[in-house]
């Protein structure tokens, strides 16, 4: 089965706004972690809308963005409509594990989210034309 998920979004939810974006850290540092591109890994925070059982539900996802720049900047970092280009949802299997005191535990099981860009649904389009000679 496929652990990784594309989501069309326009049939997902009925809204997606833009809350924050963070350096997403390295486990244990202070240090941004990176791609093995070497692009610097983004946290990305936003409510994501949808209908369930004939009633709106709200959720704050982390989205995983890797980007040269902070995603938020072309977004003037103010809350706003945002299309999730090339969303996609991950799934850790669950796993079985025994801890340092000899307890079963299990770990995973969880879903995880990763957008290749954070674009505006705000972006009023001025109206000019191209003026080339």
């Amino acid at each position: 089965m496929p652990a990784i998920f594309h989501v069309d979004q326009a049939r997902t939810f009925t809204m997606v706004m833009f809350l924050s974006s963070s350096p997403k850290m390295q486990f244990g540092t202070q240090m941004q972690d990176k791609t093995k591109e070497g692009l610097p890994k983004w946290e990305v925070q936003v409510v994501a809308s949808f209908s369930q059982f004939g009633r709106t539900e709200n959720e704050i996802l982390k989205v995983g963005v890797a980007a040269h720049q902070d995603p938020a900047l072309p977004l003037q970092g103010m809350p706003q409509p945002v299309e999730l280009v090339g969303f996609r949802v991950g799934v850790t299997p669950a796993e079985k594990r025994t801890d340092k005191n000899g307890n079963d535990r299990i770990t995973g099981g969880t879903a995880w989210y990763q957008a290749d860009e954070i674009r505006s649904l705000s972006a009023v389009p001025t109206g000019r034309k191209s003026t080339e000679a």
